[in-house]
């Protein structure tokens, strides 16, 4: 055609055969059959709509194609994975809106291949479930079939081999997973082989450790609730997703390695861990506070707390009454010292608190103020010149002196009756000192003493019983019998003149309470009770 353009293109190869997977080079030849010179040519290559291919194109501007020149060049063609066959595919060259083409055939063959592949962790907890998946996927471009696929662990003591055949397609891959429980301690290997159809075998390998790490706990009681805490010895803090057991409840430490159990009743209470596999059973007595307490001098209130048995130190002891408030802190055995003067006399409320055991604890007490001491008066009332002093005890009190003087010639009324009444007063005393049991009570380091003195003025007193309503753990006596019962302490002895060897007329008794106090200050005798 005058003026117009016209070309061909000519594939120097136009018949190849290919695998998945190769690269094709296509060579062309383009002429100018026309009378027109020819600029920028496109030639690419195309075929049948399928993703098996990788197609290429290029454009040709330099240099100018004139009137029955020839250019020369080639194309690539990537074989992907397309089904065995025969493809016919193109070569165009398009000029403008024109294009000219040549054909290329392409035979793909059948390609047996696949890849192998394990995956598993390089370390496992010892206790926990182990994971391992294997997994054959196809480089085929048909089906795999009449293939065997099989796998197996070599450990310390483990050993399986399995295997099975099978066939894969190529866009459905062969997987399988496996999973132990519990895996003893020590190092394992993975093995995973296929031998598939055309006698293609291939094997991959995959190692891993089953180990337990080095972790120590802590367990304590503190704030009302049971603390555990696991941790790595070797540095790395805290672990979490322990297992923890509290009376049968299971709980989980967090990511700071901590379990805490909210406690509101004292018991003893079983913590069961498991360290990785380790089995750790621990009990944990919880204890409440126990106060007791006794007024001593008057102004002083001595303050102990126990757990019930033992004195408990370093314990809040907090003391409230009608003047105030006063704290304070229990010593090594377990007591605390207060001036009744500051928080004053009466009903008071004792609290103790201490963050290892149940607390709060609180009792009321009462106290006694000390007596006022007596009013003593000087009074010497004149008898015809003769001095008279009227006997007195620490209850007695004097009447005061009579307005008017005495009359030098005898003695008054009123002095008569005051001396009459004076001397009923001190031989009934002097009676019943001499004539009645002296019973004298005191507290000496841990022990509560009672001691009886005879009477001087009768004779021996048979079957003498003293009955004291408190609890004891134990009695001892010098004289007599003594038990003790629901009620208290009865001590029964005869009561003879002499005494039992602790002072001139004595017998002694002595018993320990079950919650005991002493003073510092008391001096101590009677030692060979």
């Amino acid at each position: 055609m005058k003026g117009g353009i016209s070309l061909s293109i000519t594939v120097l190869n136009n018949y190849f055969t290919a695998l998945p997977g190769d690269t094709l080079v296509i060579p062309f030849s383009i002429k100018n059959t026309g009378n027109t010179t020819i600029t920028n040519i496109t030639v690419y290559i195309t075929g049948p709509p399928t993703t098996g291919f990788q197609y290429s194109g290029k454009v040709i501007r330099m240099p100018p194609l004139l009137p029955n020149d020839t250019y020369n060049d080639t194309l690539i063609l990537k074989v992907l994975n397309p089904e065995p066959g025969q493809y016919l595919l193109r070569v165009i060259a398009r000029v403008g809106n024109q294009y000219f083409e040549a054909p290329v055939i392409v035979t793909v063959k059948a390609l047996i291949d696949y890849d192998l592949a394990i995956t598993a962790q390089d370390r496992y907890i010892y206790g926990r479930p182990v994971e391992v998946y294997l997994t054959l996927t196809s480089k085929s471009n048909t089906v795999i079939s009449g293939g065997r696929v099989g796998y197996y662990i070599v450990g310390n003591r483990t050993i399986i081999n399995q295997t099975t055949i099978t066939y894969v397609k190529p866009d459905s891959p062969w997987e399988k997973k496996l999973e132990f429980k519990i895996l003893p301690l020590g190092n394992y290997t993975v093995v995973l082989w296929a031998n598939m159809s055309g006698g293609v075998y291939k094997e991959v390998s995959k190692n891993f450790e089953v180990y337990r790490r080095a972790l120590n706990y802590s367990i304590r009681f503190e704030h009302g609730a049971i603390r555990v805490f696991v941790y790595d010895r070797s540095g790395r803090g805290g672990v979490p997703d322990i297992t923890v057991t509290v009376n049968g409840v299971e709980l989980k430490t967090d990511p700071n390695g901590a379990v805490t159990y909210s406690v509101s009743t004292p018991g003893v209470y079983r913590v069961t861990l498991n360290l990785d596999g380790k089995i750790v059973s621990k009990e944990l007595v919880v204890k409440s506070l126990h106060i007791g307490s006794i007024q001593e001098g008057g102004e002083k209130l001595i303050v102990q707390v126990t757990d019930g048995k033992n004195p408990i130190p370093n314990v809040t002891v907090t003391v409230e009454g009608p003047k105030g408030k006063d704290f304070g802190i229990t010593n090594s055995t377990g007591f605390a010292l207060f001036n009744l003067s500051k928080v004053g006399y009466g009903t008071l409320i004792v609290k103790a608190e201490s963050a290892s055991y149940l607390p709060p604890a609180e009792t009321i007490i009462t106290t006694v103020s000390p007596p006022t001491p007596p009013t003593k008066t000087s009074t010497t009332p004149k008898i015809s010149n003769t001095t008279t002093t009227i006997p007195t005890t620490t209850t007695t009190q004097y009447l005061p002196p009579s307005s008017e003087p005495a009359k030098k010639s005898g003695i008054s009324a009123e002095t008569a009756l005051i001396l009459v009444i004076s001397g009923i007063l001190l031989a009934a005393t002097s009676y019943y000192a001499l004539a009645m049991p002296t019973v004298h009570e005191e507290t000496l380091d841990r022990y509560y003493f009672i001691k009886v003195r005879a009477p001087r003025l009768r004779p021996p007193l048979k079957d003498y019983k003293l009955e004291r309503p408190v609890k004891a753990v134990e009695v001892r006596t010098t004289k007599g019998k003594a038990t003790l019962n629901e009620d208290g302490i009865v001590w029964e002895l005869d009561l003879e003149p002499g005494g039992g060897g602790l002072s001139p007329g004595y017998f002694g008794l002595k018993f320990l309470p079950p919650i005991h106090f002493w003073a510092a200050k008391l001096i101590k005798k009677f030692k060979n009770i």
